[in-house]
C-alpha cells in the first residue's frame, strides 16, 4: 500500500479479513430473461442486505464475548492488554480503504461499550475497562470530526479529477472501487474489500428509502450530505436511491477483470486521496455522528457512587478536550465538570482539575471563565489536587504573563509555601523559574514586568504578613549555598538593582508632574520589596544605602508615607552596620533625621527609628551622649508629671499635658529596650540605677485612673522587659501582669497589652537566640568545646513558667482578639520548647472549636506538632480537652438562653472537636479508650451537668468516623452503660416510692401488689414473662394514676430522677441517630462485637445525607430550667409517664432471641413503643435503608434459616425517629 507504513497485530487483521469474508455478492448471470430478471432483482437486494447483516452479526458476537473476558483476571489470562492492543489498531485502521469493517466494528464497539457500564450490575473491572475504551474511541472521533472539516476543498479537487455524473457521493463511490479494482493485483484480499463497500452502501442506500417511506414530510434531507441543504422531497430521495442502486447492480455484473480493461489510468485516485474518499463517505454513516451519545453517557455516570467509575469518566472527558477544548464551551460539559471539583473523592477532584488545566492552557481566552473554580482547588485537602492546581498556575504565570489574574495567583501559589515537602518544592521551583532567575540584560521589558509582578504580589499581601516571602528566598538562597554557580543571588542582585532604579525614576515622573501625591502605593511596595530583601540578604543593599536615606525626611501626610518612612529605617538598621567606612557626614545626618521623627511622630515610627538609631549608634557611631540627651529629656518630663500627679492627682494641667505623658512613656521604654543606659557610656560615673528607676516610674502610672495612660505605661514595662528579662520577676511585676491576666473585671485593652508584651518578649528572644546560633557556628570550628551561653533560654523558660497558667486561662475569655494573643504566646512558647508540652494540650484541644478558622487552624497546627514529637499526649489529655472545650464555648455563647451546642451551625454540621477525634482515630486502642471515656460520663454515677452531656453527644453524633467499626463500637457501649444505669436509675426512683407506699398499704393493697409484681417481672427468666398489655392508654392512664398516688412530698427524688434520665435520653437518641446515620439494622448491632478482628467492619460508612441530630427531650428540659423552677402537677405528670417508659424499656432491653417464624416479637414491639415514647417521636417507621445495608453486609449468612428469620425481624423492627 502507498502512504507511511501502518503496523497492526496479525490478529486484528485476521478478525477484519474474516468479517469483510463474509460478505457474498450474488453471481452476474448474462443469459437471464428479463421477468426473472425483475424478481432476481429483488431477491439479489435481499441477498445483498442479508449477507451485510450476517457480517453485522458476526462482528458484534466476537466483540461481546472479547469484552467480557476483559473483567476482572481469570487465572492467568489477563485479556485486557490484547483488547487495548485490539481498539488502538481498529483506530489505526479506519477510514482506510483496505479494512472497510474497522468502521463497523468501532461503531458496534461504541454501542457495547456504553451499555456495559451504563449497566450497574456489570462488574466494576469491566465497568471502568469499557470506560476508558470509550474515551479513547469518543476522543478519536472528535479528532475526526475537527480535521474532516477541513476535508472539503480536498473533495472538491478529487470531484474534479474523477469524471461524470451529478450525484457526488455516487462518483466518490466510482472513484474509490475503481482505486481498489486497480490494486487488486498488488493485494488480492482487495477484493473482498470491494464487495464489503457495495454490501454496506446497498445496505445504507435501501435503509434510506425505508425510512424515507416511513416520514413522508422529512424536515431535513436524510442524504445527510454538506451540499444538499435545500429540503428534499421524499420523491427525490427514492429515485436518487434507485439510480445509486442501479449504478451498484452495475457495478457488480461488471467482473473485475472487464473493469480493469474498461477503466482510464488517468483518472485513479492515489491511496492518500482514497483515505480521504473513506472518510467523507463514512461521515454521513451513523458512528460518525454518535460522538454526542458517547459524551452524554459519560456525563452521566460523573454522579454515580463508585469513586473508579467518576474518576475514569473524568480521565475520558479529559482525553476529549484535549483533542478539541472547545467542548468545554458546553453547558452540560461546565456543570458536571464543576461538580466533580466539589466530589469528595480526591482522586476525582485531580482529574477535574487536571482536564481544566488542559483546557486553560490550550484556550486562553476562556481562562477567566474557569479561573474561579481552579483557584479555589489551591486549598484542597488533598495534596495531590493542591500540587496539580500549583502546575496549572505556574503553567499559565509562563506562557500568558498578561493574564489579569497574575498578581492574585502568585499571592495563593506563594501562600502554600509551609505546605507539605513535595509542594513546598513545588513553590520554590515556580517562584525560582518565575522571578528568582536571572534576565537577560538586554530584556528590558521582561525585567519591568517581573519587577511589578513582584511588587504587586507585595503589595497584595500587605494586611497578612509577608512571612512567605522571607521563607521563599530562604530556602532559594540556602539550596544553593554550596554550588559555584549562584542564580538566585544574581538574580537577587539584578530584583534590587533594578527596584532601586525603578523607584529614582518613579521619583522623578512624580517631580515632572504636578500631582505630587499619586499611586505612592507602588513606591511603597518597592520599598517594601526592598526591606524583605534586605531582611534576608543586607549585603544587597549595601551599595544603596546613600540611595535610601534622604527618603527618611519624607513628609508625612499619609499612611503610605509613614510606611515609607517605616521601611526605611528597617533597611538602614540591617545595612548601615554593614558598610565599609561610610562617611561621617552620612551617619551625621541619618542620627539627625532619625532623631527628628522620634521627636514628631506616632508610635509606629517611634518604635522603627529608635530600633534604627540603636544599630547606627550601638554598632557603629558610639554617639551615646546623643541618645543620653534625648533619653534625659523624656524622662525628666515624665518623673516631672509623677511628682505633680502625686502632689494632686486632680490638677488639670496633667489633661494638658497627658500627650506629652503618653509620647514621654513610650519612648523612655522604647529607648531602653534598645539601649542599656546602666552602661558607663551613657551614665558616666553616676551609681543611680538606670532600668530601676525606669521600673518605677513605669509602674506608677500602670496604677493610673486613665486606661490610656495605663496602656502606654505597660507598653514601656514591656520594652524595658526585653533589655532587661530579670525585671520580670520583681514581685510587683507579678502581681501586675498576673491580676490583669486573672481579673475578670480587667480591661480588655490591657489584656491584650500585657499578652502582647510577652508576645514580642518571646520573638525578641527567639530572634537573639537564633543570632548567638549563627555566630556559635562561624566559631565552632576555632573553639574545641565552647560552653554556649544559653542562660538566656533559661530564663525565658522560668519568665513563662510564671505566666503560664494565667495566659492559658485567656483562652476562655468572651473577646477573640484576647484569645488570639494568648495563642501567639503558647505558641511562641512551645514552638522554643520553654514548657513541657502536656500541660497545653487541653487548652489547645479547646482552642480548636474557636469559631474563628485563622484560630482554629493554629491551634491543631499546635496539636499535630505536638503529635509529632510526642505519640500519645494527645490521647492522654483529650477528653480533659474536651470539656475544656466546652467551657471555652460557654464563654463565647452570647446567648445565654440556648444551651451550648457541639457541632458548627453551618451546611457542615461538623462536630466542633472533630480535629482531635480525627488525630486519635487512626489508633484504634487510644480511639476506644476515648470514646468510652465520654461515654462514661453520660453514666449516673459521673454526675456530670446535663448541658455539658448535650455538648458531648452532639460530638459524638458528628465526629468524622470513617469506618463501620467506629460507630457500632458507640452503639454497643451505649447498650451496656443503658442497662446498668438504667437499673440504678429506677431502682432508685422506686426507693423514693416505697417508703411512701408502706403507708398507703392498708387503703391501697393493688398497688403493692402491681410493683412486687413487677419487680418480680424483671427477675424472672424472659421466657416466662408474661406482658401486661399496655397498649391500651387507659391502662397506662392507670399506671400513671397510681404512681402519682405513691410520690413523695419532697419533690427533690422527681427532680432527680428527670435530671439523671437526661444523660440516658441523649444516649438512646444517640444509638438512634448513629443508627439512621449510617443506615445500620438492629440485627447489624445486635451481631457486633467489639473483640472480632477489625477487618470485618473495616467497610467505608455509607452516610445518609439530611440526618441531624436534634434531642428534642433535652433541649425542652434545658430550656424550661426544669431543674431550677417549681414543680408543677402536670410536670410531675411528664416525668411519672417517662419513668413508666423506661421501666417498659428496661425490661425489653435485650430483643428476644428465639421466636416462630413471621411472629413479630413482642418485646420487640414493647420496646420500640417504650423508645418512640421516650424521645418524643412519633410512631416507628420501618427503615428501609437499613434493609439494604444489612443485605450487603450480611450476604455471608444468607445460607441459615435462622439468619432469614433474623433479617426479616431486624427490618421490622428498625424505625426512624421522627
Amino acid at each position: 500500500m502507498d502512504g507511511e507504513p501502518m503496523y497492526i497485530q496479525m490478529v486484528t487483521a485476521l478478525v477484519l479479513q474474516l468479517i469483510q469474508c463474509v460478505v457474498h455478492l450474488p453471481s452476474s448471470e448474462k443469459d437471464s430473461n428479463s421477468e426473472e430478471d425483475s424478481n432476481k432483482k429483488v431477491d439479489q437486494d435481499v441477498v445483498i442486505t442479508n449477507s451485510y447483516e450476517t457480517a453485522m452479526r458476526t462482528a458484534q458476537n466476537f466483540l461481546s464475548i472479547f469484552l467480557k473476558k476483559c473483567g476482572s483476571k481469570q487465572g492467568e489470562e489477563d485479556y485486557r492488554p490484547l483488547f487495548e492492543n485490539f481498539v488502538q489498531d481498529l483506530l489505526s485502521t479506519v477510514n482506510k480503504p483496505e479494512w472497510p469493517a474497522a468502521e463497523l466494528l468501532l461503531s458496534l464497539l461504541g454501542r457495547l461499550l456504553v451499555h456495559q457500564f451504563s449497566n450497574k450490575s456489570t462488574e466494576m473491572a469491566l465497568r471502568v475497562a469499557s470506560l476508558d475504551y470509550l474515551g479513547t474511541v469518543a476522543a478519536r472521533l472528535r479528532k475526526d470530526a475537527v480535521t474532516s472539516k477541513m476535508d472539503q476543498g480536498s473533495i472538491e479537487r478529487i470531484l474534479k479529477q474523477v469524471s461524470g455524473g451529478e450525484d457526488e457521493i455516487q462518483q466518490l463511490q466510482k472513484a474509490l472501487l475503481d482505486y481498489l479494482d486497480e490494486n487488486t493485483e498488488t493485494d488480492p484480499s482487495l477484493v473482498f474489500s470491494r464487495k464489503f463497500y457495495i454490501a454496506q452502501w446497498f445496505r445504507d442506500t435501501t435503509l434510506e428509502t425505508e425510512k424515507a417511506m416511513k416520514s413522508q414530510k422529512d424536515e431535513e434531507s436524510s442524504e445527510g450530505t454538506h451540499h444538499a441543504k435545500e429540503i428534499e422531497t421524499t420523491g427525490q430521495i427514492m429515485h436518487r436511491a434507485e439510480n445509486r442502486k442501479k449504478f451498484l447492480r452495475s457495478i457488480i455484473k461488471t467482473t473485475p477483470s472487464q473493469f480493469s480493461t474498461l477503466k482510464m489510468n488517468s483518472d485513479t485516485v492515489d491511496y492518500d486521496d482514497a483515505c480521504l474518499i473513506v472518510r467523507y463517505l463514512a461521515s454521513m454513516r451513523p458512528f460518525a455522528q454518535s460522538f454526542d451519545i458517547y459524551l452524554t453517557q459519560i456525563l452521566r455516570v460523573l454522579g454515580e457512587n463508585a469513586i473508579a467509575v467518576r474518576t475514569k469518566a473524568m480521565k475520558c472527558l479529559s482525553e476529549v478536550v484535549a483533542v478539541d477544548p472547545s467542548i468545554l464551551a458546553r453547558l452540560d460539559m461546565q456543570r458536571g465538570v464543576h461538580g466533580r471539583l466539589m466530589d469528595n473523592s480526591t482522586s476525582v477532584r485531580e482529574a477535574a482539575v487536571e482536564l481544566l488545566g488542559r483546557f486553560v492552557l490550550c484556550r486562553p481566552q476562556l481562562a477567566e471563565q474557569y479561573y474561579d473554580m481552579l483557584i479555589e482547588r489551591i486549598l484542597d485537602t488533598g495534596i495531590s489536587v493542591r500540587k496539580r492546581v500549583i502546575k496549572i498556575l505556574r503553567d499559565i504565570c509562563i506562557e500568558q504573563p498578561t493574564f489579569p489574574k497574575i498578581t492574585e495567583m502568585c499571592v495563593k501559589m506563594i501562600r502554600r509555601v509551609n505546605d507539605e515537602e513535595g509542594i513546598k518544592k513545588l513553590v520554590n521551583e515556580t517562584f525560582q523559574k518565575l522571578w528568582f532567575t536571572p534576565t537577560p540584560h538586554s530584556d528590558k521589558e521582561a525585567m519591568t514586568r517581573k519587577i511589578l509582578n513582584i511588587t504587586d504580589v507585595v503589595a497584595a499581601c500587605r494586611d497578612t504578613g509577608y512571612d512567605w516571602f522571607e521563607q521563599l528566598l530562604q530556602n532559594l538562597l540556602k539550596s544553593e549555598e554550596d554550588s559555584s554557580y549562584k542564580p538566585v543571588k544574581k538574580a537577587c542582585t539584578q530584583l534590587v538593582d533594578n527596584l532601586v532604579e525603578h523607584i529614582l525614576k518613579y521619583e522623578e515622573s512624580l517631580a515632572d508632574s504636578d500631582n505630587k501625591g499619586v499611586n505612592s502605593g507602588r513606591l511603597v511596595a518597592c520599598i517594601t520589596t526592598l526591606f524583605l530583601f534586605s531582611k534576608i540578604r543586607p549585603q544587597l543593599m549595601v551599595k544603596h544605602a546613600m540611595t535610601m536615606q534622604p527618603y527618611l525626611t519624607t513628609k508625612c501626610s499619609t499612611q503610605n508615607d509613614f510606611m515609607v518612612i517605616c521601611n526605611v529605617a528597617k533597611i538602614l538598621e540591617l545595612v548601615v552596620p554593614l558598610m565599609e567606612h561610610p562617611s561621617e557626614t552620612f551617619l551625621a545626618t541619618i542620627e539627625e533625621d532619625l532623631m527628628k521623627l522620634i521627636i514628631k511622630y506616632g508610635m509606629t515610627v517611634v518604635q522603627h527609628c529608635v530600633s534604627c538609631l540603636g544599630a547606627v549608634v550601638n554598632k557603629v557611631t558610639q554617639n551615646f551622649k546623643f541618645v543620653w540627651a534625648c533619653f534625659n529629656r523624656y524622662y525628666g518630663a515624665i518623673s516631672k508629671l509623677k511628682s505633680q500627679h502625686q502632689e494632686d492627682p486632680n490638677n488639670t494641667s496633667l489633661l494638658t499635658n497627658k500627650p506629652a505623658l503618653l509620647r514621654s512613656l513610650f519612648t523612655v521604654g522604647a529607648l531602653c529596650r534598645h539601649f542599656d543606659f546602666d552602661l558607663e557610656d551613657f551614665k558616666g560615673n553616676s551609681k543611680v540605677n538606670i532600668k530601676d528607676k525606669v521600673l518605677e516610674l513605669l509602674m506608677y502610672f500602670t496604677k493610673h485612673s486613665d486606661e490610656e495612660v495605663q496602656t502606654k505605661a505597660i507598653i514601656g514595662l514591656g520594652f524595658a522587659f526585653i533589655q532587661h528579662p530579670s525585671l520580670m520577676f520583681e514581685q510587683e511585676v507579678k502581681n501586675l501582669y498576673n491580676n490583669i491576666l486573672s481579673d475578670k473585671n480587667s480591661s480588655v485593652n490591657l489584656k491584650i497589652q500585657v499578652l502582647k508584651n510577652l508576645q514580642t518578649y518571646l520573638q525578641e528572644e527567639d530572634t537573639r537566640m537564633q543570632q548567638a546560633d549563627r555566630d556559635w557556628k562561624k566559631v565552632a570550628k576555632q573553639e574545641d568545646l565552647k560552653e554556649m551561653g544559653d542562660v538566656s533560654s533559661g530564663m525565658s523558660s522560668s519568665i513563662m513558667q510564671l505566666y503560664l497558667k494565667q495566659v492559658l486561662e485567656a483562652f476562655f475569655h468572651t473577646q477573640s482578639s484576647v484569645r488570639h494573643f494568648a495563642l501567639n504566646v503558647i505558641a511562641l512558647t512551645l514552638n522554643q520548647g520553654l514548657i513541657h508540652p502536656v500541660q497545653c494540650v487541653p487548652y489547645l484541644i479547646a482552642m480548636g472549636t474557636d469559631p474563628e478558622p485563622a484560630m482554629r487552624n493554629k491551634a491543631d497546627q499546635q496539636l499535630v506538632e505536638i503529635d509529632k514529637k510526642y505519640a500519645g499526649f494527645i490521647h492522654m489529655k483529650a477528653v480533659a480537652g474536651m470539656k475544656m472545650s466546652y467551657q471555652v464555648q460557654q464563654a463565647i455563647n452570647t446567648c445565654l438562653k440556648d444551651p451550648v451546642r457541639g457541632f458548627r451551625q453551618d451546611e457542615s454540621s461538623s462536630a466542633l472537636c472533630s480535629h482531635l477525634y480525627s488525630m486519635i482515630r487512626g489508633n484504634r486502642q487510644h480511639r476506644r479508650a476515648f470514646l468510652i471515656s465520654l461515654l462514661n460520663l453520660f453514666d449516673d454515677t459521673a454526675k456530670t451537668e446535663v448541658t455539658m452531656l448535650l455538648y458531648i453527644a452532639d460530638n459524638l453524633a458528628c465526629f468524622p468516623y470513617q469506618t463501620q467499626e467506629e460507630p457500632l463500637f458507640i452503639m454497643h457501649h451505649i447498650d451496656i452503660t443503658l442497662s446498668v444505669s438504667g437499673s440504678n436509675l429506677l431502682q432508685s426512683f422506686k426507693e423514693s416510692m416505697v417508703k411512701d407506699k408502706k403507708k398507703e398499704r392498708k387503703s391501697s393493697p393493688s398497688k403493692e401488689n402491681e410493683s412486687s409484681e413487677s419487680e418480680e417481672e424483671v427477675s424472672r427468666p424472659r421466657k416466662s414473662r408474661k406482658r401486661v398489655d399496655s397498649d391500651s392508654d387507659s391502662d397506662s392512664e392507670g399506671d400513671i394514676n397510681s404512681v402519682m398516688k405513691c410520690l413523695p412530698e419532697n419533690s427533690a427524688p422527681l427532680i432527680e430522677f428527670a435530671n439523671v434520665s437526661q444523660g440516658i435520653l441523649l444516649l438512646l437518641m444517640l444509638k438512634q441517630h448513629l443508627k439512621n446515620l449510617c443506615g445500620f439494622s438492629d440485627s447489624k448491632i445486635q451481631k457486633y462485637s467489639p473483640s472480632e478482628s477489625a477487618k470485618v467492619y473495616d467497610k467505608a460508612i455509607n452516610r445518609k445525607t439530611g440526618v441531624h441530630f436534634h434531642p428534642k427531650q433535652t433541649l425542652d428540659f434545658l430550656r424550661s430550667d426544669m431543674a431550677n423552677s417549681k414543680i408543677t402537677e402536670e410536670v410531675k405528670r411528664s416525668i411519672v409517664k417517662q419513668y413508666l417508659d423506661f421501666k417498659l424499656l428496661m425490661e425489653h432491653l435485650d430483643p428476644d432471641e428465639e421466636e416462630e417464624e413471621g411472629e413479630v416479637s413482642a418485646s420487640t414491639n414493647a420496646r420500640n413503643k417504650a423508645i418512640t415514647s421516650l424521645l418524643g417521636g412519633g410512631s416507628p417507621k420501618n427503615n428501609t435503608a437499613a434493609e439494604t445495608e444489612d443485605d450487603e453486609s450480611d450476604g455471608e449468612d444468607r445460607g441459615g434459616g435462622t439468619s432469614g428469620v433474623r433479617r426479616r425481624r431486624s427490618q421490622r423492627i428498625s424505625q426512624r425517629i421522627t
